[in-house]
């Protein structure tokens, strides 16, 4: 079995080394070599036991990166157990120890495997297997594992979910000494008590509660952890897809989206999807053998329209796999604002600084399914600058949809005010207009743009304003004046 570690551990809460791309975890999960029969499939999505399974999402999900592989019946076997050593070699890859650990062995041609001279003396007592030794080795000489006697160690034995939690506390570095309850430690809040934590020892359960706290690998309904019962490759799997969403492994740029499906095309025989996110509006084609899937399991693909979705492309750049997140609804309590952009920040949080029509500073998380529209195109949030006017649909507290307005400018001298007409001087045109109504709703700036009361008679100003209907008069709506 596998042995807690007795020396300390250092408590540091750690981002792993990017991965430069989650393929260098292909064939991960059950590396160990398979009899002919039961070689993994390859470039299989679809697993035919997977219907309604709790785990199909995580499975399939990493089936599209080719990170794990079925059978060739098109089977996954998700309540199959997982070997204490095939635990271990997942979970040192995929956490990004690959290279550290062939660094640690002998140079190749070394049939044993077996760690160099200076690999430390606690590698002498390493137990030795038949595939896999230099994680086992790079696990030792870290302080993951400890052992008294090289012998009676059975590495092809099922894997418990205390082991697998044991190594995963230490490997992430997420082991602190036991805290009070309630107290957070590193941003964690250890406050989950386990029903069954009896079955632990003492010293072991901060692992359980460590790993709850940070979402890494959570109990089961009612409260227990069943630290006895054996790891499958649903769970093995369904763990990893956890570290990818909390950023522990990095998928490289262009693999992996979540956005807006808003619609799918089909042109030429060939399908192809439009996704909305923040950032920009694509459109992907998408491959023969997509999977679509939900909270419900898999799902026709055409049900992907109008909902979040994660999106999953395979080498040839084409949709392979989508997950529905949730449905495109509508909210009540939407407002409309109008301003202009002052600053836009795209990334883990999408946010939009909008200066309001009373030069107040608004700022605005972009939703998931935003859209920005110019002249009744899609644009990309990334194509506004400071100082373009919008109308922004606000629902729910977020941006919704984004509307660029189309602006023109004026200057003159004001010449008198006339209940809430404001005249300029000079002679009125089809293009040049001589007054504007209701001037008291625009905001009144300095030439810096802070606000600064009201326009006088005599000042020079700048007046942006909508024209609904070019070539007629007195239907133009000013936004911003500027004194000069």
């Amino acid at each position: 079995m596998f042995k807690k570690v007795v020396q300390p551990i250092i408590f540091l809460r750690i981002r792993l080394l990017p991965i430069l791309f989650l393929l260098a975890l292909s064939a991960i999960i059950f590396l160990r070599p398979l009899p002919a029969a039961a070689d993994p499939a390859a470039n299989s999505v679809f697993f035919r036991d997977l219907q309604g399974h709790w785990a199909g999402s995580h499975i399939t999900r990493l089936a599209s990166l080719d990170a794990v592989k079925g059978y060739p019946d098109q089977t996954f076997k998700p309540g199959q157990q997982i070997s204490r050593l095939e635990t271990l070699v997942l979970f040192m890859r995929s956490t990004g120890f690959e290279a550290e650990a062939k660094q640690l062995t002998r140079a190749a041609g070394s049939s044993s495997g077996r760690p160099a001279a200076d690999a430390g003396e606690a590698l002498a007592h390493t137990p030795r297997v038949s595939w896999g030794q230099e994680y086992l080795d790079l696990a030792v000489d870290k302080g993951f594992l400890q052992f008294d006697s090289t012998k009676n160690h059975d590495f092809n034995a099922p894997a418990t979910r205390l082991e697998a939690a044991q190594l995963l506390a230490h490997m992430l570095y997420l082991q602190p000494p036991l805290p009070a309850s309630g107290k957070k430690v590193d941003g964690f809040i250890i406050d989950q008590v386990f029903t069954d934590e009896a079955q632990v020892p003492p010293g072991d359960r901060t692992c359980l509660r460590v790993l709850a706290a940070a979402g890494i690998m959570s109990g089961y309904p009612g409260g227990s952890f069943r630290p006895q019962n054996y790891l499958t490759r649903a769970e093995a799997t369904t763990i990893i897809s956890g570290l990818v969403d909390q950023g522990w492994i990095k998928i490289s740029e262009g693999k992996r989206y979540v956005g807006l499906v808003s619609g799918i095309n089909t042109a030429r025989g060939v399908r192809e999807i439009e996704l909305i996110t923040p950032a920009q509006v694509q459109k992907l084609k998408v491959a023969q053998d997509v999977y679509c899937c939900g909270d419900s399991g898999e799902l026709p693909f055409e049900q992907a329209v109008g909902r979040r979705a994660e999106v999953i492309l395979d080498k040839s750049k084409k949709v392979l796999w989508v997950n529905t997140l949730q449905p495109r609804g509508t909210s009540l309590g939407t407002e409309t604002i109008r301003g202009s952009v002052k600053l836009v920040a795209l990334g883990k949080e999408n946010l939009l600084v909008l200066s309001d029509l009373n030069c107040k500073d608004r700022l605005l998380p972009v939703s998931w399914e935003a859209v920005l529209y110019k002249k009744d195109a899609l644009q990309s949030f990334t194509s506004l600058k400071p100082g373009v006017f919008l109308d922004v649909l606000i629902s729910g507290g977020q941006v919704k949809k984004a509307t660029v307005l189309e602006v023109k400018s004026i200057s003159g001298q004001v010449e008198r005010f006339d209940g809430r007409r404001l005249y300029l001087k000079g002679k009125a045109s089809a293009n040049k207009p001589g007054w504007f109504n209701y001037y008291d709703r625009a905001r009144v700036v300095d030439r810096e743009g802070f606000s600064r009361g009201e326009a006088q008679v005599g000042d020079r100003v700048q007046i942006t304003y909508l024209d609904p209907y070019p070539g007629e008069i007195d239907d133009e709506i000013p936004l911003e004046i500027k004194v000069q």
